[in-house]
């Protein structure tokens, strides 16, 4: 994979733009919100201009580059997937062009990363949450393009043109000499060989042939790379230009991304890694090892010679950071925001809980049809189909409202539910946005209106029935999939001060439940024996022994977490059906 593959990324090209629809003139008052943004606009433009710009002009010159490119017809076609912070960013370097987008959004992460260094960082932050404030307020995706028009004067509103970035900070100067681009210098100096490179290099091939769990290192990503793109009939011994795409597919992609584009994904990813990465010696030998003819044994040997193969990844060093359109929903996420809605969807935020739901869902999947979930595929799927196919929307109302009926919940939180297009608070009683917080209490007033005048609702005690839901389903849940039982398990390591809130509401329901629990373990055999059992599947034989030493205990409070947990799943076998 030579300098003509890496400067041929597949998602680029200069073809002509099929951009968002950019906002069509039309009648506004002098006073709408449009006609505000606008005149904002307009002032931007005009007290700003390349190489001397505030954050909100460097905005509004990005605006207004997409607009001069739609107009013309002769954008790159990524521009349509731009939001908000690439538009800032593209503000700071028109008029500059790239390559294609993977060069493009390598350029915004890499001067993030050197922008969070300063002082204008919290300008970032506060643009982000500008954006996100205005996409709440109208409705609107965050990268929708009268969205986009309407941030203009919310910007000037905080102040976000009142200072202008300093010329080192702008991206020319900010990432000049940054491997982004080109990657590692034509005379890179590879790592020695290690004196016993020959036998680790065979312990590496012999380790592809089975599949062993990941250790977190580089090393075992690739081990586990090639054993992926060795089933799917590459002939990875013979060509080294397959050893990066296989160290992306084990380290990077996603379960479930198609690993047909890993090689242009993958070049991507390395020149887009942190100058300070520990990974960058790793992939400048997997970038050159093609262009100097290297057989693939020797380029693996090389890598045995770098500290950072064998050691434990970064988490930074895992994410995909090479598409446009993606670094405002990161910062979001970082910043505290549930959700972010885009033109794509809805984004969502998912904890460590939420993140070990969807496994187990995708296990369910692939358990039901025999293969994992496709990009087309419904993750939550009708489980009496023969093929895959979504919850009929009536049928998942239905079944929904039973359960909330079968947990007791006020009737009116239930009217609201099924009148909001499915709404329902979050656990500790909040909602994702000021909107869907008004619209669901709009919905409940309304029902207690017509139908119980006299009467409020007791919201925290209706909250606290969900959270029982949600309860009894995480362990049912636990019960069933050992995976999602040991993701529970390293969920009730965590501090209970870092720990999310799936794990904090879990911990508070063991804790009320402990005595009783403490009490089923000291009278039933057959109890603790079901106890064993669930702790040995999901952490092993440790746990199992805490279990049965948990059988003397004076009461419940002496008892950890974990065992606690064991014994409640255990308890799903004692209730009746």
């Amino acid at each position: 994979m030579g300098k003509g593959e890496r400067r041929r990324r597949q998602d680029g090209g200069q073809g002509r733009s099929q951009a968002r629809q950019q906002p069509t003139p039309h009648a506004a008052g002098p006073a709408s919100p449009r006609a505000a943004a606008e005149a904002a606009l307009s002032r931007l433009i005009r007290t700003n201009q390349p190489g001397k710009v505030s954050l909100a002009g460097a905005y509004a010159l990005g605006y207004g580059a997409l607009g001069l490119a739609q107009q013309q017809d002769n954008g790159p076609d990524w521009y349509h997937g731009l939001g908000p912070l690439d538009t800032l960013f593209l503000g700071t370097v028109w008029p500059r062009a790239f390559r294609d987008s993977y060069e493009f959004a390598n350029a915004v992460t890499a001067w993030l990363r050197v922008m969070r260094d300063t002082m204008h960082w919290q300008g970032i932050e506060r643009f982000v949450q500008e954006a996100l404030a205005a996409s709440d307020e109208h409705g609107l995706p965050v990268d929708d393009g009268q969205l986009m028009l309407l941030l203009m004067g919310r910007l000037e509103a905080a102040n976000l043109d009142q200072r202008k970035l300093p010329r080192d900070l702008l991206p020319d100067r900010a990432l000049d000499g940054t491997r982004l681009a080109f990657g590692p210098p034509p005379d890179c100096v590879l790592p020695a060989l290690p004196p016993d490179a020959v036998a680790q290099v065979a312990a590496l091939w012999a380790a592809t042939e089975t599949v062993l769990p990941d250790d977190g290192t580089a090393a075992d990503a690739l081990r586990e790379g090639l054993h992926m793109l060795a089933g799917a009939g590459l002939d990875v011994r013979a060509d080294s230009a397959l050893l990066l795409p296989a160290l992306y597919a084990g380290l990077v992609a996603g379960d479930h991304e198609d690993l047909s584009d890993a090689g242009g994904r993958s070049v991507a990813w390395a020149l887009g890694l942190a100058d300070d990465s520990p990974l960058v010696p790793v992939t400048d030998v997997l970038l050159v090892a093609p262009e100097r003819g290297l057989d693939v044994d020797t380029a693996l040997g090389h890598l045995f010679g770098i500290p950072a193969f064998t050691g434990q990844v970064r988490a930074e060093d895992r994410g995909w950071h090479s598409s446009p359109g993606s670094a405002l929903t990161g910062l979001a996420f970082e910043l505290g925001y549930p959700q972010v809605i885009t033109r794509k969807g809805k984004t969502i935020r998912l904890g460590r809980g939420g993140s070990a739901a969807m496994e187990a869902q995708f296990r369910q999947f692939e358990e039901k049809f025999g293969r994992p979930p496709g990009p087309e595929d419904p993750v939550f799927f009708d489980p009496d189909a023969e093929e895959p196919q979504p919850f009929s929307l009536p049928g998942l109302e239905t079944q929904t409202v039973a359960m909330l009926e079968a947990a007791g919940l006020s009737p009116a939180w239930i009217y609201a539910y099924q009148h909001t297009d499915g709404l329902l608070p979050r656990l500790d009683g909040s909602f994702v946005s000021e909107s869907d917080r008004a619209e669901w209490h709009e919905a409940v007033d309304r029902y207690m209106k017509l139908h119980q005048p006299d009467d409020q609702v007791d919201h925290e005690a209706e909250t606290a029935k969900l959270q029982g839901i949600l309860i009894a389903m995480t362990l049912q849940m636990a019960a069933e999939d050992p995976q999602y039982g040991a993701s529970l398990i390293e969920g009730l390591n965590v501090p209970a001060t870092q720990a999310d809130l799936g794990s904090t509401l879990l911990r508070k329901y063991l804790r009320a439940w402990a005595d009783d629990l403490a009490g089923d373990l000291y009278t039933d055999p057959a109890f603790v024996s079901a106890a064993c059992e669930y702790a040995r599947a999901w952490a092993g034989a440790d746990l199992a022994e805490r279990v049965r030493s948990a059988v003397q205990a004076s009461d419940g409070e002496s008892i950890d977490d974990q065992v606690l947990l064991a014994a409640a799943v255990a308890g799903i076998r004692k209730r009746p059906a």
